[in-house]
């Protein structure tokens, strides 16, 4: 079970997802269980963190099975900010920026300690399900 927080509007939820079986998925919001169709369901989820912390925003870390430096998006929406640059240091569990969907926001993590290498977009450009946020070394 993975667990991430959403804003909706001005007010934060607790969300528990279940592991989706094909398109849906059973999430639990304030103890009542809803079942969602989910697109991409496999790496949806995959980029959910399994330890989410209440952050005053939501947050993903994503997890590259490769081993890779990519940091990337775990859902499609608009970046509001970019935290980091090319050169700078990070440690695992730093934002690297937030990303806005449906009037919610996800802070993404990083993954991993090392340098950013490079920053693949800017504020304000409209990006998709995995795409590739940040590169580090």
């Amino acid at each position: 079970m993975k667990q991430v927080r959403v804003k909706i509007r001005d007010k934060w939820y607790t969300v528990d997802i279940e592991e989706p079986i094909g398109s849906i998925a059973r999430v639990t919001v304030e103890g009542e269980v809803f079942e969602v169709q989910v697109t991409q369901p496999e790496s949806a989820f995959q980029s959910v963190s399994k330890s989410s912390r209440p952050t005053g925003l939501g947050h993903a870390e994503t997890t590259p099975s490769n081993g890779s430096g990519l940091i990337t998006s775990p859902m499609s929406g608009k970046v509001l900010s970019i935290r980091v640059k090319a050169g700078d240091s990070v440690n695992s569990g730093d934002e690297m920026c937030v990303i806005e969907a449906m009037k919610m926001e996800q802070t993404i993590k990083a993954h991993r300690d090392g340098v950013v290498k490079k920053v693949f977009v800017r504020p304000l450009d409209q990006v998709t399900i995995n795409a590739t946020l940040v590169e580090l070394e």
